[in-house]
C-alpha cells in the first residue's frame, strides 16, 4: 500500500507537467480529415490506421539509446476524438526516463465504431506489424500500452505477439455492448455488458504472454460496473511465472481516467520502477512500498545501514529518510526522479536536532525538515519559502534492506 498526503518540494524543483485534459471536439464528419499530432505519413479520413509520434516535448531518441520502445493505444470515446486524446501523464514520465513513445492510430470511423472491437483482430494486426518494424528497427524492449480500449487491445494484442517486454493498459475494456447507443449521445454501459468486459479481461490474463505486466482497475470504474482487481490477482498468480504490479480498486484513485490524475503519481513512480530494464522483478505480484525500494535508493545513491524509512509524496516522489540513532547526529534525506521523471534521484546528509520522537534539520536557509516517528512511520514536513507547508508519510524499512 502506498501512502501519500501532500507534496515534498524538498528536492530540486519538478517542472509543471502538462495538463492531462483531452481537447475538446465534435463529431467529425466523413469527409473531414483526421486531426494528426507529431509526425507522421499524410493520413486522411480514408486512412483507417497510421502511426505518429506520440509525445511532442520528446522527440524520439532511436533504437541506440533509448531505453525501449512503448507503443500507446488511445481510448475511443463515443464522439470519435480517441485520436486527439493525448497519452496520459505517465507516459511522458517514462519518456522522460529515456524511453520512445509512438502511438498506433485507429479512425474508429473506419475501423468498427465505438470501442473498435470487432475490428480488433486488424488492431492485433496492426500491433504485430509495428512490433516487428521496431525489432527492425533494434529495438530490444517494446512495451503496448493503452487506456480503456486501448489498454484491452494491448492485452488483447499480448496473446498473439510474442516477446514483449511489458504490457501496460489502465482501465481496460472492450468498448462493446453500450446501452441506448446510437440514439443516446452519452451512452453508458449495462451491468450485463459489463460481464462480457469481465470475461474478455479473464481472457486476457489468463492467456497473455510477456516479460512483465502492469494492470490498473480504478476504483468507480464507470465504464465497467464490477470489481475486478481480486478475480485478476488469482488468474495471475496461479499463473507462476508472470511478474505483475496490479493497482486494483482499493488504491482509492477513482475514475476510468484515474491514472491521468495526481492521485495516480505515486503508482506512476513504483510503475517506472517495475518497468525499468535494471530491476529484475521476481516472478508473482510486484507489491509497491517494498519490491521497488532497492532500485529506487540505487538511483538515490544511499544504502541503508541505520534507522531507515521510505515512502512517495502526492507528486510521486521517492522519499528516503535516515535518522541518527542519538539525540544529534547525521540525518540523511533522499529523493527520486519523480512521476514526471525530471527529477533527479538523489541525497543529501544533514545535521538533525532530535528531541525523543521528533527530530528536525535544515535542508536549505528557508527550507527545514521536521517529522515525528509514530511506531511504523514517519510523518515528514518541510517548510517552503512561501511560507507553506509539505508532508509525507514513510514507513519504517526492515534493518535487512
Amino acid at each position: 500500500m502506498i501512502v501519500a498526503v501532500a507534496v515534498v518540494a524538498a528536492m530540486p524543483a519538478l517542472a509543471a507537467e502538462p495538463s492531462s485534459n483531452a481537447p475538446a471536439a465534435k463529431p467529425a464528419p466523413a469527409t473531414e480529415d483526421i486531426t494528426v499530432i507529431g509526425k507522421r505519413p499524410a493520413v486522411t479520413s480514408d486512412t483507417s490506421y497510421w502511426v505518429e509520434d506520440a509525445l511532442p516535448d520528446y522527440p524520439l531518441l532511436g533504437a541506440n539509446f533509448a531505453q525501449g520502445l512503448i507503443i500507446w493505444n488511445h481510448p475511443d470515446p463515443w464522439n470519435h476524438i480517441g485520436t486527439t486524446v493525448p497519452p496520459i501523464r505517465a507516459m511522458e514520465g517514462l519518456a522522460a526516463l529515456g524511453w520512445d513513445v509512438i502511438r498506433l492510430q485507429r479512425n474508429s470511423r473506419l475501423t468498427g465504431g465505438l470501442g473498435g472491437w470487432p475490428e480488433v483482430d486488424r488492431v492485433v494486426a496492426q500491433l504485430a506489424q509495428q512490433v516487428e518494424s521496431a525489432r527492425a528497427k533494434g529495438y530490444r524492449r517494446i512495451i503496448l500500452a493503452g487506456q480503456d480500449v486501448g489498454g484491452a487491445l494491448s492485452l488483447e494484442a499480448g496473446k498473439k505477439i510474442s516477446g514483449l517486454y511489458a504490457i501496460v493498459a489502465f482501465a481496460p475494456n472492450t468498448g462493446i455492448k453500450w446501452a441506448g447507443y446510437p440514439r443516446n449521445i452519452t451512452p453508458l454501459p449495462t451491468d450485463d455488458w459489463a460481464q462480457v468486459i469481465l470475461n474478455y479481461t479473464w481472457d486476457q490474463l489468463e492467456h497473455l504472454e510477456t516479460e512483465r505486466l502492469f494492470v490498473f482497475f480504478p476504483t468507480d470504474d464507470e465504464q465497467v460496473p464490477h470489481v475486478r482487481g481480486p478475480a485478476a490477482r488469482d488468474i495471475l498468480s496461479r499463473r507462476g511465472g508472470l511478474p505483475f504490479l496490479l493497482i486494483d480498486e482499493t488504491s482509492g484513485v477513482r475514475g476510468t481516467a484515474g491514472a491521468d490524475t495526481p492521485d495516480f503519481d505515486a503508482y506512476a513512480s513504483c510503475m517506472n520502477l517495475f518497468l525499468a530494464a535494471d530491476l529484475a522483478p521476481k516472478p508473482g505480484e510486484f507489491h509497491c512500498g517494498a519490491d521497488e525500494i532497492p532500485l529506487a535508493l540505487a538511483q538515490m545513491g544511499v544504502r541503508p545501514h541505520g534507522d531507515a524509512w521510505f515512502g512517495y509524496s502526492s507528486q510521486g516522489q521517492a522519499i528516503y529518510l535516515e535518522l541518527p540513532a542519538g539525540d544529534h547526529g547525521v540525518l540523511t534525506y533522499g529523493w527520486g526522479a519523480g512521476a514526471n521523471g525530471k527529477t533527479r534521484p538523489g541525497f543529501k546528509t544533514l545535521d538533525a536536532r532530535v528531541s525523543g520522537d521528533s527530530f528536525a534539520a535544515d535542508l536549505a536557509p528557508d527550507q527545514v525538515i521536521r517529522g515525528m516517528r509514530s511506531g511504523t512511520l514517519v510523518r515528514l514536513t518541510v517548510d517552503q519559502a512561501d511560507g507553506t507547508r509539505a508532508a509525507v508519510v514513510l514507513r519504517h524499512l526492515p534493518s535487512e534492506s
